[in-house]
């Protein structure tokens, strides 16, 4: 038994962490939006050092055919909500209710895909967007 309650502390204790949560660096948002692209990025003149600054690393990079270097950027979300109205008193275990309940979702894309040419400065870039 004691070694049982000592496994645990010492499990417990790997868990736990220096940093306190409310000074744990905040997730960051992208930048990767239409807005950005187009009042930042300029064919013919933005470099592949301004891009990373700007964007980040891209997702994938691969090479044309002319060896002109094409990097992807992608960004996908995802939203979902649901409101439950209930019809008098209603049971809401075992998943019988005495309610209504309207589920919707919705799934965001944005790829980014930009042609360098060889001196490493932007020479074409499309942007495809979806919501579904």
């Amino acid at each position: 038994m004691r070694l049982l309650v000592l496994s645990l502390v010492v499990v417990l204790a790997g868990c736990m962490h220096d940093t306190p949560v409310d000074q744990q660096p905040a997730p960051q948002k992208s930048n990767l939006t239409y807005g950005t692209v187009k009042s930042q990025i300029v064919k013919g003149q933005t470099t592949q050092p301004e891009v990373v600054t700007l964007l980040g690393s891209p997702n994938m990079v691969s090479k044309t055919r002319d060896g002109d270097e094409v990097w992807t950027y992608s960004k996908q979300s995802y939203n979902a909500s649901s409101q439950s109205s209930a019809y008098g008193v209603g049971l809401i275990f075992a998943g019988m209710s005495g309610g209504k309940s309207d589920r919707s979702s919705s799934v965001s894309t944005f790829d980014l895909i930009i042609t360098f040419d060889k001196n490493d400065v932007v020479k074409d870039y499309s942007v495809v967007s979806s919501q579904y």
